[in-house]
This record gives C-alpha cells, sequence and structure tokens, in this order.
C-alpha cells in the first residue's frame, strides 16, 4: 500500500493517477498499525538496553536537564510519542 509519494513525482501523475494515490495514502493513514508498531516497540526497548533506563526516567531526566537531548534521544521520545499517539487511537476503538 502507499504511504508516501514524492512531489515531484506526484506532479508527474495524471489527475486520476494523483486522486488514486491520494486516496491510497489516506487509506493507509486511516489503518490500523500492523508490523510497524511492534518495530516502535522494538526500538524503544533497545534504547532503554542501551541507556540501561527505563523510558519513564528518561524522559524525567531530560525535563530535570540531567540528560542532553542528544539525537538518540530524540529519536527515543519520537518512538515513546508514536507509541502513545497509537496506543491512545486504539482505545478510542
Amino acid at each position: 500500500m502507499l504511504r508516501r509519494i514524492r512531489l515531484s513525482d506526484f506532479a508527474r501523475l495524471s489527475e486520476g493517477e494523483r486522486a488514486a494515490a491520494v486516496a491510497e495514502i489516506a487509506a493507509a493513514a486511516r489503518a490500523r498499525p500492523n508490523g510497524e508498531l511492534a518495530l516502535v516497540e522494538a526500538r524503544v526497548r533497545a534504547f532503554e538496553r542501551r541507556y540501561e533506563m527505563p523510558s519513564a526516567v528518561m524522559r524525567e531526566q531530560l525535563g530535570a536537564g540531567t540528560l542532553l537531548e542528544t539525537e538518540d534521544v530524540v529519536s527515543w521520545l519520537m518512538d515513546l510519542d508514536l507509541l502513545d499517539l497509537a496506543r491512545g487511537a486504539e482505545a478510542r476503538t
């Protein structure tokens, strides 16, 4: 299923192809998470092992200024936010 398309490729499509591409991307956005959510959870667990701390502690230390906002920490936070959003969406369905 199509999940993204480059604008330059989109511009070359016919009007009908554009409509189909937009519809496919919209359907993918509304679809329930599949194996992707498991991959995000695995990345979070890997960060927790690497930094030897639970995600909640990382958030506390970051908020307190005792943990630097590195590229890894930002990726970790983004994965946590994604999990929070996905779990919230599942709870609402």
